[in-house]
């Protein structure tokens, strides 16, 4: 649940119910379980020492792509610690019986640590040297201080995002560990589109948000350029200039529960539930690298805007069971700081830019005005 900030309606069902293996298992390994206790995996959980993300198995995205990308960028290749079922799929078998342990019977896998390329977790030169400018915030701060972000094609029918989000500093001291308690995080990518089938728009069934989008069907995910329907995502904790910290305790999470969004804006987000887990270094210094491969919708291209966002992360805790895609952002209620409530705006939808292919750098907390470079150069 991304780009409201009010009160929005938790599922009947949540989105996905997670079933975890027995031990860690390579992903082609994973792919082998195709179904349990009835219901389709519609995708798997990816957690080791060095990264943390999701694998959903789409008709662009092919495995071996998604392998060489993650080993080119970070050096290492995935763990699948647990397999996806569909909500509405666990209900109608809850009642299932199995006592089988699942993927028992696979190899275990002990990724190796991650080495990752230098140009994909540290700041490009043009960054590295705003690094050094005045800070534009006054006290302690959970923004981040810089992020660079790149949307590019992958293939025919993805596409690759790249979000880079940089803390250092203490004076203001920037960190997501300043981030209040039962608050956490969303690092989100909106892609606004204007096209709309005409499928009675301003009938009974159409309010401007989903799943009411004037039809009956999820077609409206597909509208912009990035679908929403379930992408694949990893992410790298680097603590001082490279090194790879364990992500386990972020409580990382792929968001997507797209329910009271509106119906013109499809976004790509994924969160970070437990901000203050976050490692540093002696110096204040870390960053987390987000990379993105949502499938392309009908868009050619689309306007988009970036944010990073609190969120409430009350209903998580009243609710431990629940999926985090599903409980954050539920309660209502302004974030309290400290550092401000709004939204730290990373490219500001107004300025009409449009991606892919699209590649800029967001600098002084947000209130500098993001400035572009050619896409193509590397990470």
């Amino acid at each position: 649940m991304a780009v409201t900030t009010t009160a929005e309606q938790p599922p009947a069902a949540p989105t996905f119910e997670s079933v975890a293996f027995a031990h860690p298992v390579s992903l082609e390994s994973a792919l082998t379980v195709t179904v349990v206790d009835g219901a389709p995996v519609q995708g798997y959980h990816l957690l080791s020492d060095s990264i943390v993300g999701d694998f959903f198995p789409t008709d662009g995205l092919s495995v071996e792509q998604f392998l060489d990308d993650v080993e080119s960028k970070t050096g290492t290749v995935p763990e699948v610690t647990h397999a996806y079922l569909r909500g509405e799929d666990v209900e109608t078998a809850a009642n299932r019986t199995s006592t089988a342990i699942l993927g028992e019977d696979l190899p275990k896998f002990d990724a190796p640590d991650a080495d990752p390329d230098p140009a994909y977790v540290q700041p490009r030169e043009d960054v590295d040297r705003a690094l050094g400018a005045s800070p534009r915030s006054a006290a302690s701060t959970w923004q981040p201080n810089d992020v660079e972000a790149m949307i590019e094609p992958l293939g025919s029918d993805n596409l690759s995002i790249v979000g880079k989000y940089y803390w250092w500093g203490d004076a203001p001291f920037a960190s997501p560990v300043v981030m209040a308690d039962h608050w956490g995080m969303e690092f989100q990518f909106d892609f606004y589109t204007t096209t709309r089938p005409n499928l009675n728009p301003y009938g009974d069934d159409y309010t401007g948000f989903r799943p009411f989008c004037g039809t009956t069907s999820t077609y409206y995910k597909d509208w912009a350029v990035a679908s929403t329907r379930p992408y694949t995502w990893t992410a790298l904790v680097i603590v001082g200039p490279n090194l790879v910290a364990a992500p386990a305790n972020l409580g990382m999470y792929g968001d997507f529960n797209d329910l009271s969004d509106p119906c013109n804006v499809s976004t790509i987000a994924v969160g970070m539930a437990n901000p203050w887990a976050m490692p540093m270094d002696d110096w204040g210094q870390n960053s987390l690298v987000i990379s993105y491969y949502p499938e392309r919708g009908s868009d050619t291209q689309s306007v988009v805007g970036a944010i990073v966002q609190p969120v409430n992360r009350l209903h998580c805790e009243v609710n431990p069971t629940m999926p985090l895609m599903d409980c954050m952002g539920v309660t209502p209620g302004s974030y309290p700081g400290p550092g401000p409530s709004s939204s730290r705006v990373v490219l500001n939808n107004g300025r009409g830019w449009k991606a892919p292919s699209l590649c800029w750098y967001s600098g002084g907390f947000g209130a500098d005005p993001a400035s572009r470079w050619t896409c193509g150069a590397g990470f």
